[in-house]
């Protein structure tokens, strides 16, 4: 019929397998799991955990060494077919990677997978507890809420037309409309499938994920009960007023959290980490790194292998709530994962999302040292350039407009204003969150990327103290005449760097490279390769645990500027990836670079019989000695296999794009 399986209980599904259409159909066998299952998707929608009739070596299910397509023994069920695509896996893939493997297209079913740390996802569909990835949720008490309970106002489903709130990202979506009502027996739980971690005896390391719409939100709303799996305490994650978290110190945040519209709330637990934390984002936007009350296998924090969404065990913080997606994924997104999440759209929550290596990003959109990513700033003697510090001459915010700038790109944007004072007691604390690497002590390897602005040119101009935790001795990266560097040789480039004008400066420190460099870019433009004093662990450019952003010990070198965005990456940018990322923009330094093609890759198997095969990305070349030149092999495609006695003595490969 409309679905797919064999024997009693085999055929569950959503009914849409159908006629005179296209489908990938994926089975994910594990008869070695507890309980044995095949978990059965059509085109990225999943159709049944099947448990039914399975078990280890089972041999309508495990395989021998061949199996044989399309046939049927008996003689009585098979019907004509086409087929684009087959594929067999060593392995049961994941929900989340049967549900990205999708609908079929021309290309084939592909080999490499995107990964996911999802293990539950529910999307409301098909209006009911299903899940789209995972084990589907269910009722607290579904004699009270379920479809056949007793109460008077019971959970419901439909589109947001139906149910007479606007859609999100303004387009009509399924959801779920989860009653206000002050009781303990509305509830939905979560099997959430994520194994103890985090090296306690509970789940101390998750990411949890709403897409969610309130009318009102007085006083506290619940969104988690982690502690009590028979719902009868307080709840542990709330909405209250225009923020969410739980406690005292617990709601800290922007402010953007408002009724009459639909957000994307994010919290990133780390109860393992060495100041236990729960980032909070909304929309994409940094909220806070929540540290108060938190500790390894904190009942309330950290998960039991059930969790209550949306209940409160002593009934009285809930509110009238509709949610178009739920996530769940095993460990803590970064911030930088976090913010791309962005905000709420009639698609659900990404399943799998791109990788970032930033560490620390500042947007100055709240008209503070506020982060979007990682740290906020700290003035460095806030006594004296803080809000309430004595200076004359402080530390500013605005947008370009109030602060009588020119606009970015044509769109006034909110800047910070730096102080020009020749004094060590200005700078803005950042700690970056990058552990060292370069095998030195220090970080050696680290991007920075700055937007902004100067009217004068004159002089050298502080960007970067390193060497000085304490900004008692000259700083180690200057914005110079219309270049920037520091030091004899360090200056070398192409005169971009001009006065008035919005500039993206962009440093790749690698000083574990032979030789140690910093690749300089202004707007997309290459300045210089630096290598003259450069090393491992060098003090002035490995950076400690922090540094002092426009710092200058000694006194002497630093200027009014403005800045638009700053931030820091784990790992040296390669000049493809400074090019695309270009000039500065109103939306700001992305945290995703686009259109840069992935290192090619190699890999080498030998087999018993010495066949090498080769597999590889890009294009295959070869030459006869390393120094040699390589040239394409022709018809190579990966994989390719070389038999053992046609193997050419020193030959060597590569792959190129």
């Amino acid at each position: 019929g409309t679905n797919f399986g064999q024997g009693g209980e085999g055929y569950n599904g959503r009914g849409t397998l159908v006629e005179g259409a296209w489908h990938r159909i994926v089975a994910a066998y594990d008869m070695a799991a507890n309980p044995p299952v095949v978990v059965k998707y059509v085109d990225g929608i999943k159709q049944d955990d099947w448990t039914a009739n399975q078990g280890l070596d089972n041999p309508r299910r495990a395989l021998l060494p061949t199996a044989i397509l399309f046939a049927d023994g008996d003689q009585d069920e098979r019907r004509e077919m086409f087929v684009n695509s087959v594929q067999i896996r060593n392995g049961r893939i994941s929900d989340a990677e049967a549900l990205l493997l999708g609908a079929p297209t021309p290309g084939g079913i592909p080999q490499e997978l995107a990964q996911s740390t999802v293990t539950g996802q529910w999307d409301f569909d098909f209006a009911d507890l299903g899940a789209s990835i995972g084990s589907d949720l269910a009722y607290f008490d579904p004699a009270y809420d379920g479809p056949e309970g007793t109460a008077e106002d019971k959970t419901t489903f439909g589109t947001t037309t139906d149910l007479g709130i606007p859609g999100p990202g303004g387009v009509e979506a399924k959801v779920m409309r989860v009653p206000g009502t002050l009781t303990r027996q509305i509830g939905y739980i979560m099997d959430h499938r994520i194994a103890p971690n985090g090296g306690g005896t509970r789940v101390n390391q998750y990411t949890i994920v709403f897409d969610v719409f309130c009318q009102a939100v007085t006083g506290a709303a619940s969104l988690l009960q982690a502690s009590s799996l028979n719902n009868t305490d307080d709840g542990d994650l709330f909405w209250q007023g225009t923020n969410f978290g739980q406690g005292g110190e617990g709601y800290n945040g922007r402010g953007t959290l408002v009724e009459g519209a639909w957000h994307r709330i994010v919290a990133a637990y780390d109860m393992a980490a060495a100041t236990p934390v729960v980032v909070k984002y909304v929309d994409g936007i940094k909220q806070d790194d929540w540290t108060a009350n938190q500790g390894l296998d904190n009942p309330r924090r950290a998960l039991q292998a059930t969790a209550i969404l949306f209940g409160d065990g002593d009934q009285d913080e809930r509110r009238e709530m509709w949610v178009n997606s739920i996530q769940i994924r095993a460990g803590r997104l970064t911030d930088a994962e976090c913010a791309l999440l962005g905000a709420p759209g009639a698609a659900g929550i990404p399943v799998s999302l791109p990788t970032s290596n930033v560490t620390g990003q500042w947007d100055f959109d709240f008209a503070d040292l506020g982060a979007s990513v990682g740290s906020d700033l700290l003035y460095f003697d806030p006594a004296f350039d803080g809000p309430e510090g004595t200076s004359e001459d402080k530390t500013a915010f605005g947008t370009t407009t109030d602060l009588g700038l020119p606009d970015l790109g044509g769109q006034p944007v909110k800047v910070m204003r730096i102080p020009g004072t020749l004094t060590r007691q200005l700078g803005y604390v950042m700690e970056h969150r990058i552990p060292p690497n370069g095998g030195g002590t220090r970080v050696n390897q680290y991007t920075l990327i700055m937007d902004i602005f100067a009217q004068s040119n004159s002089g050298a101009a502080s960007l970067l103290q390193a060497s000085s935790l304490n900004n008692t001795d000259d700083g180690d990266l200057f914005w110079q005449g219309a270049n920037f560097g520091q030091g004899n040789e360090g200056y070398n480039g192409t005169g971009a760097l001009t006065a008035g004008e919005w500039h993206r400066i962009v440093a790749a420190y690698n000083m574990a490279a032979n030789p140690p460099v910093v690749v300089k870019y202004v707007d997309g433009i290459f300045q210089d390769n630096w290598t003259a004093n450069q090393g491992l662990d060098n003090p002035r450019r490995a950076l400690q645990p922090t540094a002092i952003l426009f710092g200058d010990g000694d006194q002497d070198e630093r200027r009014e500027m403005w800045v638009n965005a700053i931030q820091i990456r784990s790992a040296p940018l390669s000049p493809a990836e400074i090019e695309a990322i270009g000039g500065p923009s109103p939306l700001g330094i992305p945290l995703v670079i686009e259109g840069v093609a992935a290192a090619p890759d190699l890999g080498v198997s030998v087999d018993s019989s010495g066949n090498v095969t080769l597999t590889f990305t890009g294009t295959l070349e070869s030459a006869a000695t390393l120094g040699g030149a390589f040239t394409p092999v022709a018809g190579a495609t990966s994989p390719l296999v070389i038999p053992a006695g046609s193997l050419a003595a020193g030959q060597f490969y590569r792959s190129a794009n």
